[in-house]
């Protein structure tokens, strides 16, 4: 699989930090669940991806993890998925044409489509809420897509990264605001251990950094369905944890807090819940679901290979 050299760097990274000495996350002290206060409970289903079958293949599961089903049974690597704006459909990227392109299916894995074209190095795949276009990376650069992947535009084109100034060092898509007009995004610097979250209008105009202190690798964004705020994961002394920032007040608020790695935001469809891939069960790389302060922790998945990038049905 040709993964794009920045993005599978900087992941290489973010995955490297937060470890004792000797390579593994130090030990919790605390469980791996937190109760917190009442509220309504989750729904919908969410999918991932897993390595449990020696590749990397899309499941999606109900979200007390239950139902866990393989959805693309492919011997090539099937990873990043992301749902359709009606919940029928999954974009996803994978090398089964050698370089790596994105597909299309229906949500029970049938009817699989290719998307894109040419040398393939088709990354991060999101699909806008207004179902009409699908935002993605490529060598950093920030591109968009009708929905049947007609008419791709770049968005943002970086600069070098060993130079580039905020939210201008190489991007890689975290999602789209709910009027489907702007993208969020991180922008990596990989030789200078920096990334931002941005936002940017999806012709390309009105650039905004959202998140760059402290300076240190902040990434992941995804936008809550109300648009008010955007969930992340930042690296502060070491620790990656969620944050969610409010984008009215510009409150920064860290939800975890272990020692372990805290990562990938995604919003549940009425924003009170928030799942993340934690390795806090260490050694594995598990899916969780919290409430949206932070409480009541709940693990999904439980297979010893890994558990990664959740995403719940609008």
């Amino acid at each position: 699989m040709k993964l794009l050299a920045a993005g599978a760097l900087l992941l290489a990274t973010l995955a490297a930090c937060g470890s004792d000495g000797n390579g593994s996350p130090a030990a919790s002290n605390g469980p791996s669940g937190a109760a917190g206060g009442g509220g309504p409970e989750p729904y919908g289903t969410i999918g991932f991806y897993s390595f449990r079958d020696g590749n990397q293949e899309i499941y999606s599961m109900d979200v007390d993890g239950g139902n866990q089903k393989n959805l693309t049974n492919n011997p090539a690597q099937d990873f990043e998925p992301d749902w359709s704006a009606d919940g029928e459909q999954i974009v996803f990227a994978s090398d089964r044409e050698v370089d790596v392109h994105l597909f299309v299916m229906n949500k029970d894995g049938s009817d699989v489509r290719k998307l894109t074209k040419g040398s393939g190095g088709y990354l991060s795949p999101r699909w806008s809420p207004d179902g009409k276009r699908i935002a993605l990376s490529r060598s950093g650069t920030i591109m968009v897509m009708d929905a049947d992947g007609s008419n791709l535009k770049t968005v943002f084109e970086p600069e070098l990264e060993e130079k580039a100034a905020l939210c201008k060092a190489p991007g890689f898509v975290g999602g789209w605001s709910p009027d489907s007009t702007h993208i969020t995004y991180y922008s990596a610097s990989v030789t200078r251990q920096l990334a931002q979250v941005c936002t940017i209008a999806a012709d390309g105009s009105d650039l905004k950094v959202v998140v760059s202190e402290p300076a240190g690798l902040h990434a992941e964004p995804v936008w809550s369905n109300d648009g008010r705020f955007l969930a992340y994961r930042s690296i502060r002394n070491d620790n990656h944890d969620i944050h969610v920032i409010d984008l009215e007040s510009g409150e920064d608020r860290r939800l975890t807090d272990v020692p372990e790695v805290d990562a990938e935001p995604e919003w549940s469809p009425d924003d009170q819940w928030i799942a993340f891939v934690s390795y806090r069960d260490y050694p594995n790389s598990d899916i969780y679901i919290m409430r949206k302060d932070g409480s009541d922790v709940r693990r999904l998945t439980t297979d010893p290979a890994k558990d990664t990038y959740p995403i719940w049905t609008p």
